[in-house]
Parts: structure tokens; sequence; C-alpha cells
């Protein structure tokens, strides 16, 4: 196997090891109210961006990572091979089964399958290490199942999105993100971790506003700016930040979620997880909303400009004109073929002032007051039109108009359309004599 081909698995290894070991000194002295594992948005996010083919490697090193970190903890290296089954394989199936879908891991499909996968392979990772423990330590088989789900779903939706949007990352413009959305992203991004430390950290929120838990949305609001000026790999940048400093307070003793234990009303880590699952989930809508929208505006800028050049190349333009308001709306390359830019033409009047004198009437007429029409659907069907158009040099340029009017049953015109398309020969004549 060529080395190259295994720098990627390594250095997914290498953070599986990383994160695990992270995630056990986070658990602190409060392990006992859960659990965090941060790598099992690792093994979803390298099983995600490595081809099938490669899986092999991927999984046998991350089976390592896994070993290696029971060994540092002294754990049985049959217990730890059960758990790498448990924890690698059944994510690995899951992930397999949501790449054969017929639909790209981008945008709003991207968080479908991330949710299916995390919430599919948490589950069953549940089941099962819930009913090991149930068989061989005797634990309550429901509370295991809570933790274990919950730990691997957060780890997650926490690490995937970062992973995989930072990973992927390509320049797609060369002047980048605008300075105004960049400054008003770095700024919200610095209030996400000035109102998480408010949060979890500082008095400031009780003795200023006489508040505790209230002060844990405000992290959310800006993330939510992050994930808008910033997209996806902001939103999900802000999250881990704002999941590391929540861990890290939890594991001190610290934070709103703390005092739920000291009244013994709920389970810390737990309440925790479930709160930054949904700091996640919102900055991935927001961006997939939000890289959606820029695909559908790329798209129909894309669309346009094909539209415009098909235009110029045949020497056409495309106009829709409102009866009511008497405007027009033109596509094509006015300037052009006219020597006039489409804002110089918007309304009925300004076009037909370019139309030759001797051709106004009869075109006004056959926009406007032409009732000839065919079968019952409201539209009207006529035949191409020739005329003459004066040009600002005096040159008579030779055009065809091709139009067609909707009218709704009473007969009342409604919109009209249509192209013209110009004389090649008058078009090269007029250009010549300027």
């Amino acid at each position: 196997m060529k080395s190259n081909n295994l720098v990627a698995p390594l250095l997914w290894a290498a953070l599986y090891f990383v994160f695990g070991y992270v995630s056990h000194a986070l658990n602190g002295s409060f392990v006992a109210t859960g659990y965090i594992w941060l790598p099992a948005g690792i093994t979803v996010s390298a099983l995600l961006l490595t081809p099938t083919a490669r899986w092999f490697p991927l999984l046998v090193l991350l089976f390592a990572a896994q070993i290696l970190l029971g060994w540092l903890e002294h754990r049985e290296l049959w217990r730890m091979a059960l758990f790498c089954l448990d924890e690698i394989g059944v994510a690995a199936v899951a992930v397999w089964l949501v790449r054969r879908a017929p639909f790209p891991m981008e945008g709003l499909y991207f968080v479908r399958g991330l949710l299916m996968v995390g919430v599919g392979a948490s589950v069953v990772s549940g089941i099962f290490g819930a009913a090991w423990f149930v068989t061989t330590q005797g634990t309550p088989f429901w509370p295991t199942l809570r933790v274990w789900a919950m730990s691997d779903l957060v780890g997650m939706l926490i690490m995937t999105p970062v992973l995989a949007s930072w990973s992927q990352f390509r320049a797609t413009r060369s002047g980048g993100i605008a300075r105004t959305e960049f400054l008003l992203g770095l700024a919200a991004f610095i209030a996400v971790i000035a109102t998480a430390y408010i949060a979890f950290d500082s008095d400031l929120d009780r003795i200023i506003f006489d508040i505790d838990f209230s002060s844990t949305y405000l992290p959310l609001f800006f993330i939510a700016l992050v994930a808008l000026l910033w997209g996806g790999r902001g939103g999900a940048l802000s999250v881990a930040v704002l999941s590391l400093m929540a861990f890290v307070y939890n594991s001190l003793g610290r934070g709103p979620f703390v005092e739920l234990v000291r009244l013994n009303s709920s389970n810390a880590l737990l309440e925790l997880q479930v709160y930054l699952a949904v700091a996640s989930l919102l900055s991935l809508l927001i961006s997939a909303l939000k890289t959606t929208r820029e695909q559908l505006h790329e798209e129909v800028a894309r669309w346009k400009n094909e539209v415009e050049l098909a235009l110029t190349v045949s020497r056409q333009l495309v106009y829709s004109i409102n009866p009511e308001k008497k405007t027009i709306a033109w596509s094509g390359d006015a300037q052009s073929l006219l020597g006039l830019s489409p804002e110089q033409l918007s309304t009925l009047d300004d076009a037909l002032r370019l139309v030759h004198p001797l051709d106004q009437h009869r075109l006004r007429q056959r926009w406007l007051e032409d009732q000839h029409s065919d079968g019952d659907d409201g539209d009207d069907v006529r035949e191409d039109m020739p005329f003459r158009l004066l040009l600002a040099d005096g040159r008579i340029v030779g055009a065809t108009d091709m139009s067609r009017s909707l009218r709704d049953p009473d007969g009342s015109l409604v919109m009209v359309a249509g192209a013209w398309h110009f004389d090649a020969a008058d078009l090269a004549q007029g250009r010549s004599a300027k």
C-alpha cells in the first residue's frame, strides 16, 4: 500500500486518540453524571470524507487508537475490542447505508444525512452497550442507554460539522467574504466567547440581571449570527468553542447546569449535552439554508449569463411588458445592439421612441390593442412583424418583432412578452457609420 494513502488515516487516528483523551479528561469529577465522547464525531467525519474503497486502513487505525486509549487507562484488551466493534463498527455501517442514498451530502441533505447517521448509530450502539453492561455489571438498561446514546450523538453533532466543513475548504472567490460581513461575524464570534463566559463562569448575569439559566440563551443567538455571516464553517467553529468552554467549566463544577445537580433536580452533563446538541442543530440548519440560498442565487446568475450570451450571439433582445404600468423589462445586450442601456428603455414610450415614426403606431397597436386570439387559453398568437428602428446617429436598422400576449378570460391584457431579432447587415452598417 502506498504511504501517501496512509497519511489521512493516520491523521484521523491521531485526532481520535487526542479527542478521546480530552473526552476522558473533561468528564472530571462529574463522570458519574454522564459521559462525553467526542471521538464519535471523529469516526463519522473520517468515514464520510474517506472513499469507501479506502476504509480498511482507516478502520484498522481507528481501532488501534481506541486500543491505545484503553491501554493507557489500564482497560482489558478484549473489552476495548468489543467497544471498538460497537462504536466504530456501528458507525461504519450507518455511514455506508447513508452514502448509498441518491442525494448529495451538502446543504439540507448533509443535515439530514448527519441526523440519520447520528441518531441511528448512537441508538444502536447504545443498545448494544447498555445490554452489555446489564449482563456483566447489572446496571440499569435505560439510564445507560440514555447516557451512551446522548454522548455519541452530541459528539457527532459537535465534531462532524467542524471537520467536514474545514477539511473540504476551498477558496470559491478571489475576494473572499465581504469586509463588513467578516467584521460583523468576528464581533459575533467574540460575543459567543464572552456570553459563554458570562453564562458558565461569571456572576455578572446574577448581579446585573438577577438571572442564571436564561443567560445560556445568549450564546445561541450569537452562534446564529456567526452562521449567517460566516456560513457553515464559522457556525461549526463557534459551536465547537462553546462546547469546549461549557465542558471545561462543567468538569470544574461551574455553570448553571451544575446547579441542577446540587439541587438534585437533573443530570448536569446530560442537560449540557442536550443544550449543545440544540446549538449545533441551530447552526447546521441556518448554514444549510444559507448555503441553499447562495447556490440558488449562483444558479440563477449563471443561467442569466448564459441567456444573455445566447441572446447577444443571436442578435436578439427579449422583453416583457406590463400593460398596466406601461413598463418594459429587457434581457440581452441592449447597449451593444441599440447603443442604449436597459434603464433608458424602461418604459413603453422610451421603447416606442426608438422605433421609426412610420412603424410606431403599428407596434403600439400590436402590443396593446391587438385582440386576435387563438383558442380558449387567453393567449394571443400573431405572426412576426418586421419594423424599423431609428438609431441615434440617424441610421435605420431593420428588426423583427416576435411577441405573444397573455389575456384574462374577460379579454383584458395581462402581459406581453416577445423578442426583437435584428438584421445583421443593418447592424454592421450602423456600427461602421458611428
